[in-house]
């Protein structure tokens, strides 16, 4: 198509697929395979077709019924340009930002909408943005529904490579029977080399915590740890409930004591931060036993009222004297040093 020196341009009816026109119009056949693409039945229609919108299209035959008017100028160098695009969905971007995300899990949404549209020039909506971003994270991470499903597999072979293992699963019950499916509920862990490594330890303190499971299935992970010899951290138990309240703390303690022996009268000591639910379940199965509360959260509501590093120090002292005189004169320093701390 050639630009015209006048204000219209023709389409003309030839066997040539491109014909310079004489005048003031450019010419083109009309049975180019683009127009076949553009209008279906493009040769039996074209005259209803232009009937009906021809005025709105700004085209019209011209007196011979082989020739097509366009009125105004015509610019073929010239074309709206969008960053809208279509064919940019959500599947294509997420490829695009899966190394990014697994360097940074939590990148945020205008991040991802800013790295796309610089890398293609593109504009990304929000929601085009966060579908992508669940796509990719579903790619990295998996499927959370899949690793539901194969979470029975996974306990058998955790028992199968961990000799002496205890796993407790508990499912809700569905409302059909005949269902080949049941709902997650709690899990209960405790491998079998660290029961027997804290049984031949034999240091009675447990200390007790729970934390939030994220993603789209949320609970909570309860753990309860000892103290080896060296002093370090040992790991006994571990399980994931639905919530941390005193029916699931209660169960917890219940698998732990099955684990470790423990009776009602166990002389053990628990430590714990300022959670209510835990004393009640402490209470119950294991009366004898005594509750202490975690340093970090008693300094946590000490400073409330009672900030810097000479009251953090002197709480410190309390805490590690070794011996009962060592605790007093630990607590007589403190005394002196703010009453109303004391």
């Amino acid at each position: 198509m050639n630009q015209g020196d006048g204000n219209h341009g023709q389409y003309m009816c030839d066997e040539d697929p491109l014909n310079q026109g004489s005048g003031n119009h450019g010419e083109l056949e009309s049975h180019d395979s683009n127009y076949h693409d553009s209008f279906d039945g493009f040769d039996a229609d074209m005259e209803d077709y232009v009937d009906t919108y021809g005025e709105w299209l700004g085209v019209n035959y011209g007196e011979d019924s082989d020739t097509l008017n366009v009125q105004g100028d015509i610019d073929p160098f010239k074309c709206f340009q969008t960053r809208d695009v279509g064919m940019a969905t959500a599947t294509f971007l997420s490829k695009h930002i899966i190394e990014q995300l697994k360097v940074d899990p939590n990148m945020p949404l205008k991040a991802i909408q800013g790295h796309l549209s610089e890398k293609f020039e593109i504009l990304v909506s929000p929601s085009k943005a966060t579908r992508a971003k669940q796509i990719a994270t579903k790619k990295i991470w998996g499927d959370y529904e899949l690793q539901y499903d194969q979470l029975r597999d996974y306990l058998g072979e955790v028992q199968r490579c961990n000799p002496d293992t205890t796993i407790k699963l508990e499912v809700e019950t569905e409302p059909n029977p005949e269902s080949g499916t049941r709902q997650f509920k709690r899990v209960y862990i405790c491998l079998g080399s660290l029961k027997r490594g804290f049984k031949a330890g034999k240091r009675d303190l447990l200390g007790l915590d729970g934390t939030f499971v994220k993603g789209p299935f949320p609970g909570q992970v309860l753990t309860a740890v000892g103290i080896y010899p060296n002093h370090g951290i040992y790991p006994v138990a571990y399980a994931v409930v639905e919530s941390e309240s005193t029916v699931s703390w209660s169960w917890f303690l219940e698998c732990l004591g099955d684990d470790l022996d423990l009776q009602s009268n166990s002389n053990l000591t628990f430590i714990s931060d300022r959670q209510k639910v835990i004393i009640p379940a402490i209470q119950r199965l294991f009366p004898l036993a005594e509750h202490r509360y975690c340093l970090r959260h008693i300094h946590e509501n000490m400073k409330l009222q009672w900030r810097g590093k000479a009251f953090k120090g002197l709480l410190w002292q309390c805490a590690t004297a070794p011996t009962v005189p060592q605790f007093r004169t630990a607590m007589d320093h403190l005394k002196r040093f703010n009453l109303s701390c004391y």
